[in-house]
């Protein structure tokens, strides 16, 4: 295993996940760090222990040679500094997502990687978290037979699709594979929550299964419900508090503790997913292979988002895959008038 030097451009709060991740995994030093606000930079570089500052990214890539740096800037602002560090020679980049704010966008940011043989990885925290590989894996070995359907319930969240959403439609790739059509039907109601949007998405994979999505809701609070349905049982994970959930299965001849309805629980599995992640960035790049969240996945994932847009511009339609619109349907309705503007979480404005 080679020795990474790794640094970090945008130093707020996920930074400070990322920094954890560095720290726990061998054969990778954090050793730079950037960011705008010189207030932040110090503040990280002092509880992380980095010595080398800048108070810009182009910098911090002119003068160090590393081999992985984190994009943990604000949402919109991730594709410039992707374009930099594969331009600069950086070995692999670690995007927060969502990885940008439309598929041209994501689509320069992936074909620059390529060309210059980066390994890029979005940090979509399901494909990293514990509880949610191990349900992957039973589901593959058929603990509840062929997978039927994915749905995932995500309430409570303020802001836009493009902040959290990306997580529930990668979760549903993540299962389902690939989509070939979606239906959505979505809204800002303003009168009612005027920093929300709420969502109900219908998906069909390739692979025969079914995705569900709502998300949004009109309270102040996150939750967030998996159900995996298959032709011999049921998976559910709940959420109760942070990325840990409350799992339980149940086959049609084992129905639980109490009945069909109660299901049993699965003991939980706890694990850092930004340490498993940079884990995964590191033995990308130690084995030569794409990491298992990677550009193309996370590209994926924000097509999903833009083309729920998509639909609800025009009318409920269903959208067909792969979804190429290079421009945020989003936009299009904002600039439009057709949708109100709402706070937009991960972007400080009104979007």
């Amino acid at each position: 295993m080679a020795d990474y030097r790794a640094g970090i451009v945008g130093c707020g709060h996920i930074a400070r996940a990322h920094a954890g991740g560095y720290r726990a995994t061998d054969g990778v030093n954090l050793v730079a760090a950037a960011d705008i606000v010189p207030e932040a930079l110090e503040a990280f570089g002092e509880e992380w222990g980095v010595e080398r500052r800048y108070a810009n990214y182009e910098e911090m890539l002119a003068r160090e040679k590393l081999d992985i740096i984190s994009v943990c800037t604000r949402n919109h602002q991730h594709v410039e500094p992707t374009l930099a560090g594969a331009e600069a020679g950086v070995r692999a980049i670690f995007c927060e997502k969502p990885m940008a704010m439309n598929l041209g966008e994501a689509d320069r940011m992936v074909g620059a990687c390529e060309r210059a043989g980066v390994r890029l990885t979005v940090d979509h925290t399901m494909r990293f978290e514990a509880n949610y590989v191990y349900i992957k894996e039973q589901i593959e070995q058929g603990a509840i037979g062929a997978l039927l359907s994915v749905e995932v319930l995500a309430i409570g969240d303020l802001g836009e699709l493009t902040h959290n959403a990306t997580h529930s439609f990668d979760t549903l790739c993540m299962f389902g594979g690939e989509p070939e059509w979606m239906f959505a039907h979505l809204e800002r109601d303003v009168e009612r929550n005027q920093a929300r949007e709420d969502l109900f998405a219908v998906v069909g994979f390739a692979s025969g299964v079914r995705g569900k999505l709502t998300y949004g809701g009109y309270t102040n609070y996150r939750y967030e419900g998996f159900v995996w349905e298959g032709t011999e049982g049921r998976i559910e994970a709940r959420t109760r508090s942070g990325w840990l959930p409350e799992v339980r299965y149940w086959t049609h001849d084992q129905p639980g503790e109490a009945g069909f309805r109660d299901g049993a629980p699965v003991p939980k599995r706890e694990n850092d997913p930004w340490e498993a992640a940079i884990g995964e960035v590191v033995a990308g790049l130690d084995e030569n292979r794409e990491t298992i969240s990677d550009g193309r996945a996370g590209r994926l994932a924000l097509s999903m988002t833009m083309a729920a847009y998509e639909s609800r511009r025009q009318g409920g339609a269903r959208i067909q895959f792969p979804f190429d619109v290079q421009e945020s349907p989003l936009d299009m309705m904002l600039d439009s008038g057709e949708l109100p503007r709402i706070w937009g979480r991960g972007i400080k404005a009104w979007t």
